[in-house]
């Protein structure tokens, strides 16, 4: 997927996490799907098209929704050759450029693992969707018909543009793309699960479209050495400076640790809204993880010793001091495998988000998502990676409270599934 698009689609220069961050501070050449000439003054397309507006509140409610009809900057054009990368990082019109070009690039790597093209859910009233990258507001929504992005409060006060956030942006279209793939609910019947599953499956959506790029898979690799569980970017969603996130992917959270997901939704708050799909998404990541050591055992970079003393599953607390140095040995003896073994930990996990949305809908309970994640997998992997899958969402309490068990039968791999 992303090899045919570099040779053929357009440039876009795009920051992989805030560039408040010193590791991100300069931006990434990525190439999205359309061919130089196919995007127009905007940018825009046939899926999108950013309206930088001037001096616009946030879309309300009905009929408050696109198209806006007020002042906006002159849409930017690609360069002679088409493409986008060529826009001065400090000019407004890269906030325009970024935010295209970071929902293209998410959309194309989504389409590529659901094997389809991603149809809009409001293509009933709107073709294209519409991209406002500033709006005088201290928040980020993903609407009918729209995105558009305000600001976050840093702690010195500074005012940090989410047009800029990689995962923000991510996270918002990671909506829309749920919201086509398994439905909207009725008016007046959405629940707790459905909204919770929503923020964690959008996070979960950011994550793995941000290890798509080279600078935050080797940064990842080079400080955690391979112990994923290590406060990293990976697992830091929506983070806006060295030392402040939305919401950590990594956690410890149970489900008898958040609101209880039977509580009408109208008496939740948008936090708590939030919290109760954490777990969920602390079970996602620990299956990430799971399975890129089990691909480093299975190609003899770690052993089956090493893999078994850094798990998670609640079994046993983890000697950190014990296991790291054991990471940092075998991480110096092969850093190109490593990354290999989290390449196909990204794109397995991926394949498998898609497969298990694909047979959802917006009734859906927890248990549903865990039972559709072990069906995905026996489809995708034969079942090879049950045992980590059911451990995960036995341990955040997601259909059932017995304790985990760290030998369940592993199947084998299918021979397709190796590479």
């Amino acid at each position: 997927m992303d090899g045919d698009i570099a040779e053929n689609g357009t440039r876009f220069r795009l920051f992989a996490q805030p560039p408040v961050l010193a590791a991100f501070a300069q931006p990434e050449t990525v190439w999205v799907s359309p061919a130089p000439g196919e995007i127009g003054p905007g940018p825009s397309d046939d899926r999108m098209v950013v309206v930088d507006a001037l001096n616009k509140r946030d879309y309300y409610e009905f009929p408050d929704v696109p198209p806006y009809r007020g002042a906006q900057r002159t849409p930017l054009r690609p360069g002679p050759d088409g493409h986008f990368d060529q826009i001065p990082v400090d000019s407004p019109e890269f906030r325009a450029a970024h935010m295209y070009g970071t929902l293209r690039f998410v959309l194309d790597i989504w389409q590529g693992y659901f094997g389809k093209r991603i149809d809009w859910h409001f293509e009933s009233d709107f073709q294209r969707m519409e991209l406002i990258p500033y709006v005088d507001w201290n928040n980020a929504q993903s609407g009918w018909g729209f995105i558009e992005t305000g600001y976050r409060v840093a702690q010195d006060g500074s005012h940090v543009p989410l047009s800029l956030n990689f995962d923000v942006l991510a996270h918002e279209l990671g909506h829309s793309i749920l919201y086509s793939e398994v439905g909207l609910p009725p008016e007046g019947e959405v629940r707790a699960a459905y909204q919770g599953f929503h923020e964690s499956s959008s996070d979960l959506i950011a994550i793995l479209s941000a290890l798509h790029f080279d600078s935050v898979m080797d940064l990842i690799l080079t400080r955690t050495r391979g112990n994923l569980y290590l406060r990293n970017v990976l697992n830091r969603v929506g983070e806006i400076s060295q030392d402040d996130q939305i919401r950590l992917a990594s956690n410890g959270l149970r489900m008898s640790d958040v609101p209880d997901i039977d509580t009408p939704v109208e008496r939740l708050t948008q936090p708590e809204r939030h919290r109760i799909g954490e777990p969920l998404t602390g079970a996602v990541f620990d299956v990430l993880v799971e399975v890129f050591q089990q691909n480093l055992v299975e190609a003899g970079l770690i052993s089956p010793a090493l893999d078994a003393l850094s798990r998670r599953g609640g079994v046993a607390a983890v000697d950190d001091a014990a296991v790291q140095p054991r990471f940092d040995a075998a991480y110096r003896a092969n850093p190109a495998g490593f990354k290999t073994a989290l390449i196909q930990a990204r794109d397995y996990l991926g394949v498998l988000l898609a497969e298990t949305w694909s047979q959802l809908g917006w009734d859906l309970r927890f248990v549903d998502v865990g039972r559709a994640l072990l069906r995905a997998d026996l489809a995708l992997s034969g079942g090879h990676f049950q045992p980590e899958i059911l451990d995960s969402l036995v341990w955040r309490e997601i259909g059932g409270r017995q304790a985990p068990s760290a030998h369940r039968k592993r199947a084998a791999r299918p021979r397709w599934a190796a590479a």
